[in-house]
């Protein structure tokens, strides 16, 4: 008996730790900030300005985001799909892509982003705890070549599982299905004071001491606000497409990654100037060193606009499996695993390459953005698709194995076949009809056709309303699973029909 109590007591011991842990962790919170998708496309005007970026992204916040935007463009946005209307910044993680058994890919619908604004007061000047960023201030997150453990525990997969216990792995899960998929990931919090970027991304560092919030930053360095960033994938039929089985390996980032180590974030700011340290200043009480509970400086913005707001800038003319799936990745980018002790390592490339795919400017005849939370392909008559053959590149080892000489076509697009083992092509003028999208002419759909009434949660689901079964959808080619026969097989139209989060807005 003694024994049982000692027990308990040791339990209640530990659970009271875990509290006060919980509490610390969210005891620097001032604010948050919830975003629905804007688009989903190979643009970053940080790493590749002016250009087609390597691989997709996931894309939220201001209406201007374009591959040549800089801080006054971001300002000059008409809205933000975030629910607080001063932030017209733009943060962009890599595209979550589902591999099918017949190896083709489909872009999981996104939850959006949550964003989580810390000031942790440790390892700070007294004075000044916080320095105030630059306008046309630009940083990175994680490390798109990173091949083993994070050292700074900056960057994390949460799987909640059918059990609903939470896990956090350095990659993605592959011993279990996740019906939750959130990876998320820690900014900097130590600038050099100096420079608003720099294209190593040495402008801003980690703490050094292993704690990426609230830890010790190197010599000369600086604290700023903290960014705590999580982009949610909830894993199931409607937002991946009728036929989905989970499988150990079956998810891929859109740079090829099937590991998750490479996992990586993007913040380009469009806060209004010194917003983020006035804020600090006007909403943390000194006198109890507490945040001011619903903090009018702040409230003044919210809003519950953002899942109105539609993009003003730029989209690329290609398709990236939102509709159907598609037989490889956009861009060069086959598959492998980030682990450097994986035999599927390094990344390869394929052999003779090139970029077919440019920047056009986003339209409503054309789709390839996101509207109230549904994300549509670009349909206009140039798109671009990768040439089916590609879809059989693997990573390269150094001995090239595996490697295929396919290169790109820029006048085909990939659409499915419910006969075939896999998707086929088409010439793009017709895939409309191929797909089963109702084209409003032979080259261009409006946003009527592609269905974009549908409203979409950025937060656990409450309700979902099932698609209409006589809606014209596209199917999917044969995938080989035992879970739907190929001829029954049909895949989601950018999105399931989702109703909209009621629930209260958080601070």
């Amino acid at each position: 008996m003694t024994y049982s109590k000692s027990i308990s007591g040791l339990l209640l011991f530990l659970a009271l730790g875990e509290v006060t842990k919980i509490q610390a962790a969210y005891s620097s919170l001032l604010f948050t900030e919830d975003f629905f998708p804007l688009i989903n496309s190979r643009i970053d005007p940080i790493v590749n300005p002016g250009k087609v970026s390597g691989h997709v992204h996931h894309v939220v916040g201001g209406s201007a985001f374009s591959a040549s935007m800089d801080y006054a463009s971001a300002r000059q946005s008409k809205c933000t799909s975030s629910n607080l209307n001063c932030d017209l910044s733009n943060y962009w993680t890599p595209q979550l892509y589902y591999k099918w058994r017949n190896g083709s890919y489909t872009a999981v619908t996104g939850d959006g982003m949550t964003n989580y604004w810390k000031y942790p007061l440790t390892n700070v000047d007294e004075t000044t705890p916080f320095a105030s960023i630059p306008d046309d201030f630009r940083m990175l997150a994680g490390d798109i070549k990173r091949d083993d453990y994070d050292p700074n525990k900056a960057v994390s997969w949460l799987c909640v599982d059918a059990q609903y216990s939470y896990d956090y792995t350095d990659y993605i899960p592959m011993d279990r299905e996740c019906l939750t998929l959130r990876p998320q990931l820690h900014f900097p919090e130590c600038w050099n004071g100096v420079d608003s970027y720099k294209e190593d991304n040495s402008h801003v560092a980690y703490p050094i001491d292993a704690n990426p919030e609230g830890g010790v930053c190197p010599d000369g360095f600086k604290k700023i606000p903290h960014l705590f960033m999580e982009s949610t994938y909830h894993i199931k039929t409607e937002n991946i497409g009728e036929g989905y089985e989970w499988y150990p390996g079956c998810f891929v980032l859109a740079n090829g990654d099937n590991n998750g180590f490479s996992f990586h974030g993007d913040w380009l700011n469009g806060f209004p100037t010194n917003f983020l340290v006035e804020a600090f200043d006007q909403c943390y009480d000194k006198g109890v060193g507490e945040f001011i509970k619903d903090c009018p400086y702040i409230t003044q913005f919210r809003g519950d606009i953002g899942r109105d707001c539609v993009t003003e800038g730029d989209v690329i003319d290609e398709l990236i499996g939102q509709h159907f799936p598609i037989p490889a990745l956009p861009g060069n980018n086959p598959e492998y695993n980030s682990s450097i002790y994986s035999d599927n390592y390094p990344k390869g490339s394929i052999p003779g390459y090139t970029e077919q795919a440019s920047i056009v400017k986003a339209s409503d005849a054309t789709g390839g953005f996101c509207v109230t939370g549904v994300c549509t392909d670009y349909v206009g008559g140039d798109v671009v698709a990768q040439d089916a053959a590609a879809a059989a590149t693997t990573a390269g080892t150094g001995t090239g194995t595996g490697n295929s000489t396919a290169g790109m076509s820029s006048s085909v697009a990939e659409v499915p076949d419910a006969t075939a083992s896999g998707p086929t092509t088409a010439d793009s003028a017709t895939a409309g009809t191929a797909t089963g999208i109702s084209f409003s002419d032979s080259a261009t759909a409006t946003t009527s056709d592609l269905g974009l009434d549908a409203t979409m949660s950025i937060l656990p689901i409450s309700s979902i309303e099932p698609v209409d079964a006589s809606e014209s959808l596209p199917t999917l080619g044969a995938v080989e699973t035992s879970a739907a026969p190929a001829s029954t097989t049909s895949h989601r139209w950018g999105g399931s029909r989702w109703s909209n989060r009621s629930g209260k807005r958080r601070l």
